[in-house]
């Protein structure tokens, strides 16, 4: 096993969220480097366990699987983080609303 191979998914990952952190919607919600980070998280995880449980170095599935995670990742960041936080901002604005009257 190499270990400094891992940094080959975790780049293509950080690619994947890159990109797609400018292709959805939401991206003024979601900080610059949170989503290809998340995604070269995932994709640097995926492969460091596929690794671990002896997949080889070629084997297609570990670098598949690797950049699903990423993708799938870098998807639902985007999707999920803009509506959460605007129903906090939302309670944060009515409790500052409260304590000020």
């Amino acid at each position: 096993m190499l270990p400094i191979l891992v940094l080959v998914p975790m780049v293509m990952g950080a690619a994947i969220g890159l990109l797609t952190r400018y292709l959805l919607p939401g991206r003024a919600w979601v900080g610059l480097f949170l989503n290809p980070l998340a995604a070269a998280a995932a994709a640097g995880i995926v492969w460091t366990i596929g690794a671990l449980m002896g997949a080889a170095v070629d084997n297609g599935w570990l670098w598949v699987l690797s950049l699903l995670a990423a993708l799938l990742v870098s998807v639902v960041i985007p999707r999920i983080l803009p509506a959460r936080r605007a129903k906090a901002d939302e309670r944060y604005l009515t409790q500052l609303r409260a304590t000020k009257a």
